[in-house]
């Protein structure tokens, strides 16, 4: 229904979407000279008069300078002869030998064609009785005046109504703006603002740009062609700028012309040779440096999209629909971003990518596919960080793998794949372990009265990891600590062993902290019965608990943590590597203070007394020298 309405309309929905493109080119300048208090209806005359200004003069100048061409080809017949002669074949060389034999196979086939063609008109001729001879029809002049004249005008009438749309939506364009939105109704108030924000924004900056770019493209290509010695180089300056807003196919276009005068009317092929040269050096620099710094991602478009958009709307509207063709797909764009209806508008057609980044990863581990899947931890872990890729994209994809599991989604053999798999993404360059800044450096204390020197070396965080349930858990662990600060030394267990050999372990180790890992669904209950056995089997040990993924009420998660005997919660990776360095940290302050207090005990027992000199207090030295 759409494509029908969009066909049988053209000579109505044409023009006023013509006119709605070029409202938006205006739109930036009308508001400039709109904030020099020049008024609206003299803002939109004076940018109105410039615009179609330019747009008359180009067109004057390019049919004064085709016309110019039309009268100076002919006076080049020799040269272009010339040109086809050197592309003719040698008779006795191998491909001359070809064509030849070619042209005779089909020049006997042709001869029988021709033949029979004879043999019956000369049959029918022979039997004139049944002729019958039709009398030519009268045309009035009337009639043919209307045939001569409607070509010339309609598209004059078709510019001239332009013209005065566009005058009118500029003028008018608060009410029209209001009108749209009362259309959609009062409760889409905030959404349809953003809307008609959005879609002027992206197709106004697009615009703006592509004609700034396109108009320095055009000087430019015209000026290197005049010193070129080209012929008419003015006339492929204005070419190039209206051939490159059409996408993709207008820049090689608008070489062709100027290559095949310079073909037709130079002596040799240097100039040619140069023109190509020239043309592709520009397009290069224009199309990497200067497009991508002014675009960016102003259009949100994907390159399938613009060709694809380009071929359908020059199939609905010819040459004005391929003009049309960007700024009206945006609009479809924006349209599908912005109202759930039209969501496979934004599926089809947005540069974003559809899918999330954790499920990327999990379909192509799912796929076999482990080079993509580096190359996409890279390219995240190049764009952010190590921690918020681990967070943003490891994790959720182990969470997805889980569920897909337990759902019998994927086989036992696909998730141990994805974990293994998962697993020797450790081992990418990225994931390069930096050394971190020692926290205590070695101090000197009463260097003035003693020549004994006191260094404090502290020794570092012993943590060990255990997952409660499940090998996913373990894969986390083995993130988080490739991840964590080098002051820690955490020692992960597999889930392999049972509870009762990791609190023998714990017991014989006697570690700082034990870092124990939940990835939901599930684990909740071994959780509870890990803490309650360490608590009462080992009091002083801190417990971290990593409950990785969201949690729908954090506080009465964190009260149930407590009353088994949790010191910490954390939901991340990141959370937990930076609260195990701050762990390391308190613990390194606490002996530094330790220490230092020792040795100041020990240099005040040692230092004789005097009456000159008042001794200071144990607590004061400490101080005086913190």
């Amino acid at each position: 229904m759409t494509i029908l309405v969009l066909s049988a309309g053209k000579p109505v929905l044409m023009p006023v979407a013509l006119s709605i493109l070029l409202a938006f080119v205006l739109h930036p300048l009308v508001q400039v000279l709109e904030n020099r208090r020049l008024g609206r209806v003299l803002s939109v005359t004076i940018a109105s008069c410039i615009a179609f200004s330019l747009i008359g003069f180009a067109s004057w100048a390019l049919a004064g300078q085709l016309n110019k061409l039309a009268i100076d080809l002919p006076n080049h017949e020799q040269e272009i002869s010339n040109k086809l002669a050197s592309f003719r074949l040698q008779e006795d060389s191998t491909l001359g030998r070809l064509n030849s034999m070619l042209k005779n196979l089909f020049t006997g086939v042709e001869s029988s064609k021709s033949k029979e063609m004879v043999a019956s008109v000369t049959g029918s001729e022979a039997t004139p009785q049944g002729t019958i001879i039709l009398p030519q029809k009268e045309t009035s002049e009337i009639v043919s005046a209307v045939d001569v004249l409607l070509p010339i005008v309609e598209p004059f009438a078709t510019a001239a109504f332009v013209v005065v749309l566009v005058l009118f939506i500029l003028i008018r364009r608060e009410d029209i703006r209001y009108r749209t939105i009362s259309l959609l109704g009062d409760s889409a108030l905030t959404g349809t603002t953003r809307l008609i924000q959005d879609t002027a924004d992206r197709v106004s900056k697009y615009l703006f740009h592509l004609l700034l770019v396109n108009a320095a493209f055009g000087l430019w290509f015209a000026v290197g062609l005049y010193f070129l010695n080209v012929p008419y180089s003015p006339l492929w300056g204005f070419l190039t700028l209206f051939l490159r807003f059409i996408p993709f196919l207008g820049s090689p276009a608008s070489v062709v012309f100027p290559l095949l005068i310079s073909i037709a009317t130079s002596t040799g092929w240097w100039q040619p040779l140069a023109v190509i040269l020239f043309f592709s050096i520009s397009e290069l620099v224009t199309a990497n440096i200067i497009e991508p710094v002014l675009f960016g991602k102003s259009t949100g478009l994907t390159p399938i999209a613009l060709l694809i958009a380009a071929l359908f709307w020059a199939w609905l509207w010819g040459p004005i629909g391929l003009l049309l063709s960007t700024p009206l797909t945006v609009c479809l764009v924006v349209l599908g971003q912005r109202l759930p209806a039209l969501r496979s508008l934004k599926v089809l057609l947005a540069e974003q990518p559809i899918l999330e980044p954790k499920l990327q990863l999990f379909q192509r581990l799912l796929a076999k596919d482990t080079i993509e899947a580096e190359r996409l931890v890279a390219g995240h872990i190049a764009a952010s960080s190590i921690e918020r890729t681990v967070d943003d994209v490891v994790i959720p994809a182990l969470q997805w793998t889980r569920r897909e599991r337990k759902s019998e989604s994927i086989t036992a053999d696909e998730e141990r794949f994805i974990y293994s798999s998962m697993t020797q993404l450790l081992d990418l360059p990225s994931f390069e372990r930096k050394p971190s800044k020692s926290v205590a450096e070695p101090v000197r204390v009463d260097e003035t009265e003693s020549n004994q020197v006191a260094k404090f070396s502290p020794a570092p965080l012993s943590v060990v990891g255990y997952p409660v349930h499940h090998e996913s858990e373990e894969v986390a662990l083995a993130f988080l600590k490739r991840i964590a600060s080098l002051d820690s030394q955490l020692q992960l267990l597999s889930t392999k062993l049972l509870p009762s050999q990791v609190l023998r372990q714990l017991r014989e180790s006697a570690p700082d902290t034990v870092l124990l890992s939940v990835l939901p669904p599930g684990g909740l209950s071994q959780l509870h019965f890990m803490c309650s056995e360490i608590k009462t089997l080992c009091p002083d040990i801190k417990i971290v608990v990593v409950y990785f993924g969201m949690i729908k009420n954090y506080d009465r998660l964190l009260v149930r943590m407590r009353e088994i005997g949790v010191t910490y919660l954390t939901t991340s990776v990141s959370q937990t590597s930076q609260l195990l360095t701050a762990i390391s940290e308190q613990k390194t302050t606490d002996e530094y203070k330790s220490e230092l207090g020792s040795s100041m005990v020990s240099s005040l027992h040692q230092r004789p007394t005097t009456t000159k000199q008042p001794t200071l207090g144990i607590m004061d030295e400490v101080a005086s020298v913190s």
